[in-house]
């Protein structure tokens, strides 16, 4: 495995010499990727057998992520807005109350403000990042640099606690290597600065206080996690089970006290002129218009509209009808993958055959149903939504004491975090940017497979055991 590390190294070394990962340097950067994403599934396989020391791991895994210090974030615009959105709250502006190409806020005009992506709308980001985002533009003014490091502390502590959760429930502390060498975390989070790293940080941090017994420790992680992108709430029929009345209460409360706290000056944004503006206008836009890399939902979508495409149907020939339909029946089946998330959970916390430890380990298993459901349903699925999974990845490997079956939902979720990469092939034009239908296949078809395989060996394996 110390080749694979040295291989996944040198893989992102040579990124360094290319002066930005879009346009014709895509090619490159996905070769390297790919290179890279060998080493790594080579070392996942090799887990078993050969015993990498914790330290070691992390030694790679802050190597890794200190070379990609020295690109700079192309792949993804993102953190333009962060740094735009920490600047002008450090100026007192509320960020959910203007646009950034408002006239009013032209004594805030800074270079970066002209390449933060959508700027006809106002941030999209919830109250926990905009306190990150003022904090890191505070200490370090308009630096891109300072967020990929900001990111990359927030992952390597995800790193610590997925360690420290795999020693608590009794599996190989070496499981932490398919997280900390996942190619997709490290070029996300490293590179793109991506502050999905602030909210997986959070979330394993709910898990971590869970397995801790620390209740109201798991509520405020949560409750904060919610609070930089809203996916975590996915996870609340899990923790609901554990927590009692006072705690539901005060989960709740912290979201509307924090989110309350913005309302003055840019209200909610959910009714009215969709213009972006107010806490909830750019993810009004975001659910209604966004159509980006999705695999389910598209084929839906084409086969209700009987437009074929390669890209988003386009509302302006077949109309909302449609992509209304397909839209309400992705989230159907996203909410009864929400009960039955909820039904498992309960039937787990309520189980008196499982020990405290198999209960908790259960249910981090458990997280992978909705947020895998996410990326199966969602209408748009940028390479950094794929992170979301991969922190839970480690815990699919099974005790010597286990089904070897378990393991097998662990390979559609690696398989899925490298294959979405093909998605940047967007940006190989930037003046002609395209999805394509065999970057789409080869992405989701396999995934599909191996997520059916596992379902099915697994039904197979509790019939006969019912049946015997």
């Amino acid at each position: 495995m110390v080749f694979a590390g040295f291989f996944i190294a040198i893989s992102f070394i040579a990124l360094i010499s290319l002066p930005n990962l879009r346009g014709g340097n895509i090619l490159n950067f996905l070769f390297s990727f790919f290179l890279a994403s060998g080493a790594y599934i080579f070392a996942i396989f090799r887990l078993k057998y050969d015993r990498l020391s914790i330290k070691s791991i992390f030694i790679f895994a802050i190597i890794f992520r200190i070379t990609l210090f020295f690109t700079t974030p192309s792949l993804s615009d993102d953190v333009y807005r962060y740094i735009w959105d920490g600047h002008i709250f450090n100026g007192g502006i509320n960020p959910y109350a203007f646009h950034v190409n408002s006239p009013l806020l032209d004594n805030f005009a800074t270079p970066f403000r002209a390449l933060v992506n959508h700027d006809w709308m106002a941030s999209p980001y919830l109250p926990t990042s905009q306190l990150i985002f003022a904090i890191v533009e505070s200490i370090i003014p308009q630096s891109l640099l300072a967020f990929q490091i900001t990111a990359a502390i927030f992952d390597l502590l995800t790193g610590w606690l997925i360690l420290d959760i795999l020693r608590v429930l009794g599996l190989r502390k070496q499981n932490i290597l398919i997280y900390l060498w996942n190619p997709l975390v490290i070029i996300e989070f490293s590179h793109s600065a991506h502050v999905d790293a602030l909210m997986i940080f959070l979330m394993m941090l709910a898990f971590w206080f869970l397995v801790k017994r620390n209740l109201f420790g798991s509520v405020i992680a949560l409750a904060t996690a919610t609070l930089t992108k809203f996916l975590p709430i996915l996870l609340v029929p899990i923790f609901w089970w554990r927590w009692d009345l006072k705690r539901r209460a005060l989960f709740i409360a912290i979201l509307l006290v924090a989110l309350g706290l913005f309302i003055p000056g840019a209200g909610l944004g959910i009714f009215g002129a969709s213009d972006g503006t107010g806490i909830f206008g750019a993810l009004r836009i975001y659910l209604q218009s966004w159509n980006y890399n999705s695999g389910i939902y598209h084929w839906l979508e084409i086969w209700i509209s009987g437009y074929p495409t390669v890209g988003a149907v386009p509302v302006e020939i077949v109309g909302k009808r449609p992509i209304l339909i397909a839209k309400a029946i992705m989230t159907a089946l996203l909410g009864l993958t929400g009960l039955l998330t909820a039904w498992l959970a309960w039937r787990t916390e309520n189980s008196a055959e499982k020990i405290s430890n198999e209960r908790d380990l259960t249910q981090i298993r458990l997280a992978t149903l909705p947020l895998g459901a996410y990326l199966l349903f969602a209408a748009t699925i940028h390479p950094w939504y794929v992170t979301l999974i991969i922190p839970l990845l480690p815990f699919l490997l099974p005790k010597d004491s286990e089904s070897p079956y378990i393991k097998l939902f662990l390979y559609p979720w690696v398989y899925f975090s490298i294959a979405v990469a093909l998605s940047y092939l967007t940006y190989l034009d930037p003046e002609n940017l395209r999805e394509t239908a065999w970057v789409r296949a080869l992405e989701y078809i396999p995934l599909y497979i191996f997520l059916g395989y596992a379902f099915l060996k697994t039904a197979l394996k509790k019939s006969k055991k019912t049946t015997a």
